[in-house]
């Protein structure tokens, strides 16, 4: 109702590719939902100028903002696509973290491959129950956790600029959110992670794009949040396998690479696999006690091999 309290717990996210970067591409709640977990909305960052005028008087300064820039922080659960071959709602915001659009092998799989050149951006509607915050020219990071007897999830880091009106006061239709299926914890059962071919104990693997998002101001060009890199790095923390069976230890001085693989899920419609061809031990290793067992913590870079594959998604 027009000129109710504000509920913080009622929220609908909506996000769609732009056609034309800034120009909103007017997302819809039948098509364009997205399912998010920990919501955190940026409502803007701007920088003010103060005018500092000359006074016969003491006080405040006024002030004018510029390069107004607003976003979100929010979370997807790592699951397909419902159906085999079809791409799950987390590969859309990918797309603005430096990802092609799926490539689609029907009744098969859909795979997300990283890219360079033409990054798209997109329009982020959020609403906070009828407080409606939008972003247009959007761009982003990503990354995702997964860690034993937890949720797997995708997080994303999103950038872009304010419309004229900060805020309006629109009530959401009811979002659409067909194609999430219900997630799956991580554990044995559910997940095989693989690292140099061995599949160590795992505690936790993270990795994150850290998309280098900067915001771009000139005279005649539309202000504009551009990503300038998305160096992949993370950390896997590892139960110390038998040397005799695998030694990731011997792999830090020569800077030697791996072979990364996690399989998340195994009933067609509901399976993530994640690749990373080069993975290289990129940070100061330490041990520690958990349980009386020696666990490692491995800071990990995602190289490129030939390009554009230091990491890659797949739904089945």
């Amino acid at each position: 109702m027009s000129g109710a309290d504000k509920n913080w717990n009622k929220k609908v996210v909506l996000f769609k590719i732009e056609t034309t970067e800034g120009t909103d591409a007017t997302p819809a709640s039948a098509t364009d939902a997205l399912q998010v977990l920990n919501l955190n909305p940026q409502f803007m960052d701007a920088d003010f100028k103060v005018r500092n005028l000359e006074l016969n008087y003491f006080g405040a300064k006024p002030s004018l903002p510029t390069s107004i820039k607003r976003g979100a922080t929010f979370e997807m659960e790592m699951t397909g696509g419902a159906t085999a071959g079809a791409a799950p709602g987390w590969m859309v915001p990918a797309r603005i973290a430096g990802f092609a659009a799926p490539v689609i092998v029907a009744s098969t799989s859909a795979t997300i491959s990283p890219i360079t050149d033409a990054i798209p951006s997109g329009t982020l509607y959020q609403y906070v129950d009828d407080l409606l915050m939008q972003t247009i020219g959007a761009r982003g990071s990503m990354g995702f956790t997964i860690e034993d007897d937890e949720i797997p999830v995708f997080n994303f880091n999103m950038l872009g600029r304010a419309p004229t009106a900060l805020a309006s006061q629109a009530v959401p239709t009811a979002p659409t959110l067909t194609g999430y299926p219900t997630p799956l914890i991580a554990s044995t059962e559910n997940t095989v992670i693989t690292i140099d071919g061995f599949a160590c104990g795992v505690r936790r693997w993270t990795m994150n794009s850290n998309g280098d998002l900067q915001y771009r101001s000139l005279i005649n060009p539309v202000d504009r949040v551009i990503m300038a890199d998305r160096p992949w790095n993370g950390e896997l923390v590892i139960q110390v396998p038998d040397l005799t069976a695998k030694d990731y230890f011997a792999k830090i001085r020569p800077g030697t690479t791996m072979v990364a693989n996690c399989v998340h899920g195994s009933v067609a419609g509901n399976i993530v696999t994640i690749n990373c061809p080069k993975l290289q031990i990129g940070g100061n290793v330490s041990i520690s006690n958990e349980q009386g067992k020696i666990m490692a913590t491995m800071p990990v870079t995602a190289l490129p091999n030939a390009g554009n594959d230091e990491i890659t998604f797949a739904a089945t």
